[in-house]
């Protein structure tokens, strides 16, 4: 059986072999062959023809005078402990030219964990509670955040109130459904995407840590968006109002910008890619997913029980060829999307905001949404 996945399998030690027999035991192989089936030989067709906007409203169609009730509401609501904020830093920076994970990335001197930990520090200086932070990394860049955290004293935040737990793995395949093996001749795992955020939060023990500590609302967002506003008031104060399990944060897409779409679907909410969007329809869907949502811990363990599909990914890594050679070719990279959990949501409501002073993402070593974008963003906010 493992020579079938593991060719390479009796031209290794006998340590080496039984170190992968271990691994390889552990492996839900039935899983690996249903998800190989069902994303790579015969993907499901996507019906995209009944793709419709969703009701959103705008920030700018907000009185003033409502603006500062949402705020105040939230702001008592978070201070009171009711939320919590939990960040996706599983990453590293290898597109950035990076050597570490993608959070320690500094623009003059101060990091991208470190801009959102001083969003935090203003919660709990006065009669409020502290802002508990939840922060999912992955088995690449675990050590290294605690490491960094560490070195910089948590950045001024409790260190009882900073959270740590691993975004689960999966394993990638090549074409011809075979395991890939590491350098080190170790069974090759990747983090299983962003959408495994919801059994990791369940199964780490971390949910229910937030709702012992009697929080009800949870902000998430990505650790690269380096303007973003953690625990916005606005936002939270519509989430309360409206009484969502579900609230989002959007942007006005610019023309061909590649940022999927909210959107209704066959009537439920989700997010369209925008290599999905029926073509000619860029212009018809302007709400741009940014990764800033806010979910009741009420949906969290509801989703955090559900079973999420996993969608292909076409990758090139490096790993040992069937003559132990390391090579770096195209394999199969299996990835969870969040976003697919929001059709279990029974309530969900979404504020349009403008991206400036909101969204700058950190993807690129050059040009689109790059470090020179992200630093003139942060300069022009008054951040750095």
């Amino acid at each position: 059986m493992i020579e079938k996945w593991i060719p390479q399998y009796y031209k290794l030690g006998a340590e080496e072999q039984q170190h992968l027999a271990e691994t390889f035991e552990a492996l839900d192989i039935g899983e690996i062959e249903k998800v190989y089936e069902e994303t790579y030989l015969n993907p499901p067709p996507v019906d995209m023809a009944k793709i419709e906007e969703i009701p959103y409203i705008s920030e700018e169609a907000i009185e003033e005078a409502r603006k500062r009730k949402l705020k105040a509401r939230a702001e008592t609501s978070i201070n009171e402990g009711e939320f919590a904020v939990l960040l996706m830093a599983g990453g590293q920076g290898t597109r950035l030219g990076h050597p570490g994970p993608k959070g320690t990335f500094s623009f003059d001197g101060v990091s991208l964990f470190a801009l959102q930990a001083r969003q935090l520090k203003k919660y709990g200086a006065g009669a409020g509670l502290p802002v508990h932070w939840y922060i999912m990394t992955s088995d690449i860049n675990h050590t290294e955040t605690l490491e960094f955290f560490k070195q910089n004293d948590h950045f001024g935040l409790p260190e009882e109130n900073v959270h740590f737990f691993k975004q689960e793995h999966f394993p990638p395949v090549g074409k011809d459904k075979t395991l890939l093996l590491t350098a080190d001749r170790r069974i090759m795992m990747t983090p299983n995407g962003n959408g495994g955020v919801f059994a990791s939060l369940y199964r780490s023990g971390m949910l229910e840590d937030m709702k012992a500590r009697g929080v009800r609302h949870v902000f998430m967002n990505n650790v690269d968006n380096a303007v973003v506003k953690v625990l916005d008031p606005l936002l939270a104060g519509l989430h309360l109002e409206s009484g969502s399990e579900i609230t989002s944060k959007s942007i006005v897409p610019k023309p061909g910008e590649s940022v999927g779409r909210l959107s209704l679907v066959g009537g439920a909410k989700a997010v369209v890619e925008y290599t999905e969007l029926p073509e000619g329809s860029d212009r018809d869907f302007l709400n741009g997913n940014i990764g800033i949502h806010i979910f009741t811990t009420d949906f969290l363990d509801k989703a955090g029980k559900v079973e999420m599909p996993y969608h292909l990914a076409l990758k090139k890594l490096s790993f040992l060829d069937a003559e132990l050679n390391e090579v770096k070719e195209e394999v199969l990279k299996f990835e969870k999307f969040y976003f697919d959990a929001f059709n279990h949501a029974g309530t969900h409501h979404t504020l349009q905001v403008d991206r400036k002073g909101e969204f700058s993402p950190l993807k690129n070593k050059e040009g689109q949404d790059s470090i020179e974008t992200a630093y003139q963003a942060l300069k022009t906010e008054g951040l750095i």
